[in-house]
């Protein structure tokens, strides 16, 4: 039995013909990215990095802001996290809680302990989710 190799052919598509490839570096990217909150009045576009917490309140969610005002959006906090999933300074703490760990102040240690975030707001940190959030500040913080 003969095996045959097929020749391989290789082509280059010059340069020209390629469309244009702009490459935002990350940090400006992610600065002012913004995402679409659906509410009961229609589509909010708020930038993500204004987010300093997210909060459950049944099939809503409560998304608090660096200015101090509050949206009340129509999806889940499970839904929420899905769509802030590639943005890795989001972690959750609690049950009803996700923090954005960019919007951390400070962390009191206690049986959870609490998170003091740069709004003003306290939030328990439940004992479940204690070690996955210490972990997310090494890995956040290095």
């Amino acid at each position: 039995m003969r095996v045959i190799k097929a020749p391989s052919i290789v082509t280059e598509i010059p340069e020209r013909f390629l469309p244009p490839i702009v490459v935002q570096p990350t940090t400006e990217r992610n600065e002012n990215r913004k995402i679409a909150l659906p509410t009961m009045e229609g589509i909010h576009f708020e930038k993500i990095k204004n987010i300093v917490s997210l909060e459950a309140s049944g099939n809503y969610t409560i998304l608090r802001f660096e200015d101090k005002h509050q949206l009340l959006v129509c999806k889940t906090l499970r839904n929420m996290e899905a769509l802030l999933d590639e943005h890795k300074q989001f972690i959750r703490i609690h049950r009803s809680f996700t923090i954005n760990l960019s919007k951390l102040q400070k962390y009191i240690k206690g049986k959870g302990g609490y998170v003091l975030m740069e709004n003003g707001e306290t939030i328990n940190v439940s004992i479940g989710k204690k070690q996955a959030f210490l972990n997310a500040i090494k890995l956040y913080f290095g």
